[in-house]
């Protein structure tokens, strides 16, 4: 009943069987302590020991990085608070045929809006084109930044990226190419995507700051979830690709 109530809340999505399988861990978890003290054989309690211990980390791990996560997000700046830089990076996301979606749209907008405010700056739009897409996520917020005002001239396109550790290392490459390695950059992706980004350009030496497009509640609280699972694998892959460059 339990597990039908939450898929009944957030439909067949990554939250709802994150939540399912949690707790479905936490209950195997009792139900080995249990089989182990009825048994009274020495493996079992040392496995349940064991399976116990993961169990800890996993839920202290969770509370750690969702916690983090929850503060950043309250700590992002709006784009007037921004200081003027020489560079804005708008990382991918999903198209509507050629046209941006609406999570990609509303980081473009937020890069539009800090356009405005400081229109010497250039914006690099980062992103590959996936299997089921016409076109490359970089070129349809080009179209899209053109369509509001922005200067094309202004515009550098990033179109190989498939990951948000490519959106990072290939625009990297980009600055590195122009001579502009040593520029701070604006990274402009949603609130919930934001700290991940933030962090593998961290890790790769890009100097940051960030600014968030805002994505409704329910649809984040979901993303959010999602990020604990994504933000130690996009760490782990980042710093496997800085011992490989090394």
């Amino acid at each position: 009943m339990f597990n039908i109530f939450i898929i009944s809340l957030n439909n067949v999505n990554f939250s709802a069987i994150f939540i399912i399988s949690t707790t479905w861990i936490i209950y195997l978890n009792f139900f080995l302590r249990r089989v182990a003290k009825i048994k009274n054989k020495k493996w079992l309690s040392v496995l349940s020991k064991i399976y116990g211990f993961l169990v800890f980390i996993f839920i202290i791990s969770f509370i750690i990085i969702e916690g983090l996560l929850i503060f950043n997000i309250s700590q992002f700046k709006e784009a007037k608070d921004i200081e003027k830089m020489d560079y804005v990076l708008v990382l991918g996301a999903g198209l509507d045929g050629e046209k941006v979606g609406n999570v990609l749209k509303s980081r473009l907008d937020q890069a539009i809006k800090y356009y405005k405010l400081n229109n010497k700056t250039n914006i690099i739009v980062s992103g590959g084109q996936g299997k089921d897409e016409i076109i490359s996520e970089a070129e349809a917020m080009y179209r899209y930044l053109i369509e509001n005002g922005v200067n094309p001239n202004q515009i550098i396109k990033e179109d190989k990226a498939t990951t948000t550790l490519e959106n990072i290392k290939f625009s990297k490459e980009i600055l590195k190419n122009r001579g502009d390695e040593d520029k701070k950059v604006l990274i402009v992706t949603n609130e919930f995507h934001l700290y991940r980004a933030m962090i593998i350009g961290d890790m790769l030496g890009i100097k940051n700051e960030g600014l968030a497009s805002k994505t409704p509640i329910k649809i984040r609280v979901n993303y959010m979830i999602r990020e604990y699972t994504t933000i130690i694998i996009d760490v782990l892959r980042t710093s496997i690709y800085k011992i490989k460059s090394c």
